[in-house]
């Protein structure tokens, strides 16, 4: 019978390398907030304008389309705007203090909670 000889050989260790892939972070480039003009229960609310805010300008722009309403929403955006906060108390939240803040409340604040306009969730732009 024949003998089978086993050989082993030292293989030199492997050494990994890890690659660490960083993805680079996701800002936001931008605020979208739509208005609308409160015809609920008879009708649906109609979409009447448009607020954006840019982070890289620190601006607010307003696009409206129904030119009707476009003076009165200026008036209401222009300042600043209140928000029951807890226990009932009223919170201001400040325009040109803390844009970002003010742009994201919108939809909680007490200017746009259907007294005729009502604004929705803002929605993010990661685009530049």
């Amino acid at each position: 019978m024949a003998k089978i000889k086993k050989t082993t050989t030292k293989a030199t260790p492997k050494v990994e390398e890890k690659v660490i892939k960083e993805e680079p972070k996701k800002e936001v480039a931008s605020y979208l907030v739509p208005l609308f003009f409160e015809k609920e229960p008879v009708e649906k609310d109609k979409h009447v304008a448009d607020i954006r805010y840019h982070n890289t300008s620190n601006s607010f722009s307003l696009f409206c389309t129904a030119p009707q309403y476009e003076a009165e929403i200026e008036m209401i955006i222009e300042g600043d705007i209140s928000m029951s906060g807890e226990k009932g108390a009223i919170e201001m939240v400040s325009k040109t203090e803390s844009p970002i803040s003010w742009i994201r409340n919108l939809h909680r604040s007490r200017e746009f909670s259907g007294n005729p306009f009502i604004a929705g969730a803002p929605q993010e732009s990661y685009e530049a």
